[in-house]
Parts: structure tokens; C-alpha cells; sequence
């Protein structure tokens, strides 16, 4: 293991020295807990925000419900005239929405039948869903109220029109919309692993066999299989160190949201990183494997640079896809490398249980796939024809 060492250390020294690829790797990690924090920040203080300001309701036919309109005065919203087209004036943004009283409700209304309100919104637009969600809101708590008095005028109580008492009890850890971002560092991180020592494993390998440094490096009495395994050490070791810093950028970044005024509160513990780091080393040397697999056999320093530039994205897809679609894990998804990483980093994330079982076959599965990525690596490094790529 002395030359394997040996290797390391030249791979990581030179490393070091580039000074720009270095910071630039380091850069990428905490560009995503950057991002992470500046939405977490406008979505929260938009919210909060919203939940607090006095809202402006344009509303078309006000004199038909004037209860209705002094109901929703009384409750801090501004009424003032609909334009003229409410569809087009929503769709064009020119109103977030517009409440409708239709012709007949007042008849309707005094008859005590169904009187009916058009709400015209564009649902595409965030700060639209928070308002609407008041005002809608608030519009049931009307004619919650209105319908409880007509029972009380014929001597029915109000409790026999409600034979259901449902209460929503949030067993999860995390409040609000904080678990929705939580989900989102699974991508952030498999995407970091992916990219960390990329530019390592491209120089090292690629970079080397066209400067011409690579040939005679291999011609020095030392197993080839051990050339591999310390370039490979070197570029885990860099994969690894972005990966921590990204964790502590994310940690620091949480720490801040949680003591701000944002009304988001997101603060996974210090145990929760720990686990994610321990769970991504398999993973890391995952992504190593195949990073030199590809460096390998790519004919080019740009070919490589082609292909390894677009591998991130394919591990990453998943993850996001998860932030909306969320999937229950089971243990035969623990077998795929990244699928498994993916689901149990959000978990972590998130603060839920975690299933030893599962992790315990993850870090195996990936552990050995890793392995045998490496085995195949110094398979390639034993071909002559891997001097010239290909």
C-alpha cells in the first residue's frame, strides 16, 4: 500500500496546487445551499407577509351580498370595483383575483337557497394561492356561520348538520412547507458527489495521457492496479471534502433560517448531517468508479470532460422528481445505487425514523457495486490501449 500512497499524495498535491479547479469545486457546494436559502427566505417571507398584510379584493357585484362584503371588511379585506373583464384582467396579472356575485344571488340568498360566488384566479401564480387561500377561506368561515343561523331560526342545532368532528393531527417533524425543502437536498447532494472530484478523476487520467505524463508514470515498477487505486483515494478524498462542506454550508444556512423571521423553520440537528455523510461514503465511491471507468476508455481530455459533465444530471433526476411525488421506501429500492441514498437522505433530512434494515443494505449494495466499478477500473488500467483512450 506504500506506492498506493504514494500516488495519493502526487494526485492530491497536484491537485492543490490548481488553485482554480479547487475553488471552483469547492464553489458548487455551497452555491446549492446558497440557492436553498434565498428560496427558502423569499417563500417564507412572502408567506409571512401575506399572513399579515391587509389584503385588496376587487369584487364584481358587491351589492348583491352585503353581508358577505361586511363580513369579509370585518375581517381586514379591502373591497374595492372589479375591472371590467375580470378573466382578462387575471390573466394579464393585472389582479391577483376577483370575487363575482352573479346575477340572482340576493333571491337566492333570501330564499335560503344555494346563492352562488365565482372566485376568478390564475393558480399559476404562488403569491395568488396565498391570497385566495385567505379569501376562500374566510368565505367558508361565512357560510359556516350563515348556515348555522338558518338551523338555529328553525330550532335545529347546529351540531346535527356536522356529525363529524375532523381534526388533522401533523405527525411529522417538520412544519409547513419545511419538509418540502428538506426533500429538496437529496438532488443538491447526489448532484455535489457527482461533481466534487470530477475534475480529478478527468486530469488525472485523461488530462495526464494528453499532456503525455501518463506513459512514463506507468513505467515505473509499480502494479498498475495501484496507479488506479491511489488516483482513486485522491479524487474520493476531494468528492468527499465538498461533500462535507456542502453539509456544513447547508447546516449553517438552516441555522440562519430557523433564527430569522422568515416563517419557515427548518433546523435538522447535527446527527442528521452525521448520518448523511456516513450514508454518501459508498456513494462516493460509486461515482469514483465510474468517473475513472470513464476517463479510461473516453479517447479525448473534452470527451471526458462531455460525458462526465452530463452523469450528474442522471442520478440527480430522481431526487427531484421525489420532491413531488414521494415514494415509500421499500428494501429492494435500497439496491439501487442513489435511488437508496436518495429516499433515506430525505429521511434523515427530514428527522423521520430511520430503518437500520435499510441502510444496512444500501451501504452494502452500493458498497459492493463501488467495489466492482474499481475492479473493472484496474481491469482497464492493465490494457495497453489505455494510453490512447478508447
Amino acid at each position: 500500500m506504500r506506492n498506493v500512497w504514494i500516488v495519493f499524495q502526487k494526485e492530491s498535491i497536484d491537485n492543490l496546487r490548481d488553485r482554480r479547479s479547487l475553488y471552483l469545486a469547492l464553489i458548487y457546494p455551497v452555491i446549492g445551499a446558497l440557492l436553498l436559502g434565498m428560496l427558502v427566505s423569499f417563500v417564507g417571507g412572502m408567506f409571512r407577509g401575506q399572513s399579515k398584510s391587509s389584503l385588496s379584493l376587487p369584487v364584481e357585484g358587491a351589492e348583491r351580498a352585503p353581508g358577505l362584503i361586511e363580513h369579509l371588511a370585518g375581517k381586514g379585506i379591502t373591497i374595492r370595483p372589479a375591472p371590467a373583464d375580470p378573466h382578462r384582467a387575471v390573466r394579464a396579472g393585472k389582479a391577483d383575483a376577483v370575487l363575482v356575485i352573479p346575477e340572482g344571488h340576493a333571491e337566492n340568498f333570501a330564499a335560503q337557497r344555494p346563492a352562488a360566488l365565482h372566485m376568478v384566479v390564475n393558480a399559476t401564480r404562488l403569491t395568488t394561492v396565498i391570497k385566495v387561500s385567505r379569501v376562500v377561506e374566510l368565505l367558508r368561515a361565512y357560510d359556516r356561520d350563515v348556515g348555522q343561523e338558518r338551523l338555529r331560526s328553525h330550532g335545529i342545532a347546529p351540531e346535527v348538520a356536522s356529525p363529524l368532528d375532523i381534526r388533522s393531527i401533523n405527525v411529522g417533524r417538520s412544519r409547513n412547507l419545511a419538509g418540502f425543502f428538506l426533500n429538496m437536498l437529496p438532488p443538491f447532494i447526489i448532484f455535489t458527489i457527482f461533481v466534487g472530484g470530477v475534475y480529478l478523476a478527468i486530469d488525472t487520467t485523461s488530462g495526464e495521457r494528453e499532456r503525455g505524463s501518463l506513459e512514463p508514470l506507468l513505467a515505473n515498477p509499480v502494479a498498475r492496479w495501484e496507479f488506479m487505486l491511489g488516483k482513486a483515494l485522491a479524487t474520493f478524498t476531494f468528492t468527499l471534502t465538498a461533500v462535507v462542506v456542502q453539509l456544513l454550508a447547508f447546516k449553517i444556512m438552516f441555522e440562519l433560517v430557523a433564527a430569522g423571521e422568515y416563517g419557515i423553520k427548518i433546523s435538522p440537528d447535527l446527527g442528521a448531517f452525521v448520518g448523511v455523510a456516513l450514508l454518501c461514503l459508498p456513494l462516493i465511491g460509486f461515482a469514483v468508479g465510474l468517473q475513472i471507468i470513464v476517463a479510461t476508455v473516453s479517447r479525448s481530455y473534452k470527451e471526458t470532460q462531455t460525458y462526465l459533465g452530463l452523469l450528474p444530471l442522471l442520478p440527480s433526476l430522481p431526487g427531484m422528481i421525489l420532491v413531488f411525488v414521494p415514494v415509500k421506501a421499500q428494501i429492494w429500492m435500497m439496491t439501487i445505487p442513489t435511488f437508496g441514498q436518495i429516499l433515506l437522505i430525505g429521511r434523515l433530512m427530514r428527522q423521520e425514523p430511520a430503518n437500520w434494515s435499510h441502510i444496512g443494505v444500501s451501504m452494502i449494495a452500493t458498497s459492493l457495486v463501488a467495489a466492482g466499478l474499481l475492479y473493472c477500473a484496474a481491469r482497464l488500467y492493465d490494457r495497453d490501449n489505455m494510453l490512447f483512450g478508447g
